[in-house]
Order: structure tokens, then C-alpha cells, then sequence
């Protein structure tokens, strides 16, 4: 695939996101990031007001632990790093750390208990 080719796939998966993020109601001015990731002090691939830093990968060949690397680099010091990662006609995946998804099911697991 060209490059231009490259950048068109992953501007998709970075438009879909931000359009997942709105329609769950978690910040309504999610936006796919121009130029993403050109701004120093604007690394993530998504602008949204979660405390979560967005790195977008939309590849058939992973390079998991380079991408996370990528990911953690890029993610300020109140953000968590997110990957997110697909493929042709694959699931949109996303990559955390186990403390963040124990985190974030903690916060579930007290939500439905009432506390």
C-alpha cells in the first residue's frame, strides 16, 4: 500500500473513534486530531477531554510493542495511553494496561454494588 493509501486507513480509524466516543456520550467534541500527533503538546490521535491519550494503528502487520511504546511516549502525565488497533474487516481492538482495566472495572464493579 502507498502511503497516502496508509494515512487515508488510518484517518478512518481515527474519524471512527472519535464518532464511537461521541455516540457513547463520553465527550460530545471528540475529533479526530489534524495532522495527528504533529503538535508537541497535542501527541494524542483523538482531542477529547478523557484522561486518555489515543494512539490509532489501523495495519494488518502488529507491531505491538513498538506501537505501545509509541502510545506511552506520547501520552501526557495525567493520561492513560490507549492503543487502538485494526486491520481489513477486523474488530477495532484497544490496548491498556492491566491497572487501567482493573481500574476501570473497579469502577463498574462499584457503580453496580451502590458505593
Amino acid at each position: 500500500m502507498k502511503p497516502a493509501g496508509k494515512k487515508k486507513k488510518g484517518a478512518r480509524l481515527e474519524r471512527k473513534l472519535a464518532s464511537l466516543i461521541r455516540q457513547k456520550g463520553l465527550d460530545k467534541d471528540a475529533k479526530r486530531m489534524p495532522l495527528s500527533g504533529a503538535f508537541d503538546h497535542l501527541k494524542s490521535d483523538i482531542y477529547t477531554r478523557l484522561p486518555y491519550s489515543f494512539e490509532c494503528k489501523n495495519q494488518e502487520r502488529v507491531k505491538l510493542w513498538e506501537w505501545w511504546a509509541q502510545a506511552k511516549e506520547q501520552a501526557k502525565l495525567a493520561e492513560k495511553p490507549v492503543l487502538v488497533i485494526s486491520g481489513n474487516y477486523r474488530p477495532i481492538l484497544a490496548v491498556v494496561e492491566i491497572d487501567t482495566l482493573l481500574d476501570l472495572l473497579k469502577v463498574e464493579q462499584d457503580y453496580l454494588d451502590g458505593t
